[in-house]
């Protein structure tokens, strides 16, 4: 059997490279994605769109990771909870500042959750929550939370509000339609309508 060939850059099949879609973004605050081992060469999988378009981005794959990594007094995780700010409160309390850095985490949900528990600094940091402003457009993977996202809108809905500016990273939601199109014209049509037209919940994001 022949072996698929992979591109090195973006982790996916070589027929669905998006490398040449990516776009160079200048991010005014550093982006650290910590990656659920299973994600890392999922085909459907987004974080790697933000690593490959951002100029301040750090993609790390591990089930624990060293808290020696991160500037723990001035680092906030993004995770939706009763303790979350909003990203508008954080600007008005003066609590963000140009050398904030922020922290996603890439897996499904119980995943993510599961990340978060396994590594007890995680806890610790000062979570926020974004302002999303539409339902996810990942067609191909359903998230159990109305308000779930794939890591690479998370990615955008962040920098956008962090920088008021929610035009400068529309490239990322191009890259990401792109492959999700791809996906599903590689696909039977009657397999998208079974598994995922008719599904409105599957335990992914």
């Amino acid at each position: 059997m022949t072996k698929r060939a992979f591109c090195t850059e973006c982790n996916k099949a070589l027929t669905a490279c998006i490398c040449d879609a990516i776009c160079a973004l200048d991010n005014q605050h550093f982006l650290h994605i910590l990656q659920d081992p299973s994600e890392q060469n999922k085909a459907i999988g987004t974080a790697r769109i933000l690593d490959l378009s951002l100029s301040k981005v750090k993609l790390t794959v591990a089930d624990t990771f060293d808290a020696a990594q991160f500037d723990l007094s001035n680092t906030f995780l993004v995770f939706p909870d009763d303790q979350s700010e909003t990203i508008d409160s954080l600007k008005q309390t003066a609590k963000l500042n140009n050398d904030s850095q922020f922290i996603l985490l890439d897996g499904s949900w119980k995943k993510a959750y599961k990340l978060l528990m396994t590594n007890p600094f995680l806890q610790s940091l000062p979570k926020l929550t974004i302002n999303v402003q539409e339902q996810s457009r990942y067609r191909i993977r359903k998230s159990p939370r109305e308000d779930g996202l794939s890591t690479v809108e998370a990615g955008y809905y962040l920098l956008s509000e962090l920088e008021n500016n929610y035009d400068k990273f529309l490239p990322l939601l191009d890259v990401f339609k792109q492959m999700i199109d791809f996906q599903i014209a590689s696909m039977p049509a009657e397999i998208y309508q079974q598994h995922y037209l008719n599904k409105t919940t599957q335990d992914d994001l």
